[in-house]
């Protein structure tokens, strides 16, 4: 038995199958085996999350958001429109049976075969694209708490953030509720330790002196994120915005095991 490349050692309690739109089947397995820990390193890092870049470590590292293939997007755009062409064409259709009182009139989308086509491919589409972010995801956090004994991570509104329509498409496509609930079962399963901790001014602390940069507060949203450096106008360190802020995340959450 495999699971994500890994023979599956234990007893097997439970077999479900399921079969999803696209007629694949697919099968969760209940294993009951001893707990497996990773080895443990004695580091600790902040993670700060990001639009540009996914994860922003406190020891410089950046993770970029994975660019699903080009040829995807433009796939799933093309359906998208022929979906949504043949959708007005079919309730033309069934309006012009309804008015023409055929003796079999059309009424019910399942009637038209092309509209149905259009709607498995872009769901065919849609699933391809989510099941690429999702592996990228799942690498990019067991390679973290592989790496790191304490992981402090910030507790993102995501919902609220969701309501900015300039950035609402920007914010799904980065997955960051998925990245953290996987961050909390693997933190779980593998003995490390997760902390999320309120990101309130972490960018806006310079953690060389802890001083916050107010010439930030007349700042518009716009401006506020184009700003990727800065200088602390108390100690004059030059700061990396990202880096500046999952530092203050790492000892924000440092602060509170203490």
């Amino acid at each position: 038995y495999f699971k994500a490349g890994r023979i599956l050692n234990g007893k097997i309690r439970a077999v479900t199958v399921r079969v999803n739109s696209r007629k694949q089947y697919q099968a969760s397995i209940l294993v009951e085996s001893e707990n497996q820990t990773f080895k443990k390193t004695k580091k600790s890092v902040g993670i700060d999350l990001g639009l540009k870049s996914l994860t922003i470590t406190s020891d410089g590292q950046k993770e970029d958001i994975l660019k699903v293939d080009d040829g995807l997007n433009k796939q799933l755009r093309i359906w998208e429109r022929k979906k949504s062409r043949r959708y007005e064409n079919a309730k033309k259709a069934m309006a012009f049976d309804e008015h023409d009182k055929v003796l079999f009139p059309r009424t019910d989308l399942k009637q038209f075969p092309r509209y149905q086509q259009a709607v498995r491919t872009v769901a065919k589409l849609k699933k391809h694209i989510a099941e690429r972010r999702r592996d990228n995801l799942h690498k990019l956090t067991t390679r973290l708490v592989k790496d790191y004994d304490t992981i402090v991570v910030e507790n993102l509104s995501v919902k609220n953030m969701m309501k900015n329509h300039h950035l609402s498409a920007a914010i799904a496509n980065a997955s960051w509720g998925t990245l953290i609930s996987q961050l909390k079962y693997k933190c779980a399963w593998y003995g490390k330790r997760l902390i999320i901790i309120d990101p309130k001014n972490t960018s806006r602390i310079c953690h060389e002196c802890k001083q916050k940069n107010h010439e930030f507060d007349s700042l518009s949203q716009s401006e506020w994120l184009a700003t990727r450096e800065w200088d602390c106008p108390n100690c004059h360190a030059h700061l990396d915005r990202d880096v500046n802020a999952a530092k203050n995340i790492l000892a924000k959450g440092l602060e509170t095991l203490a």
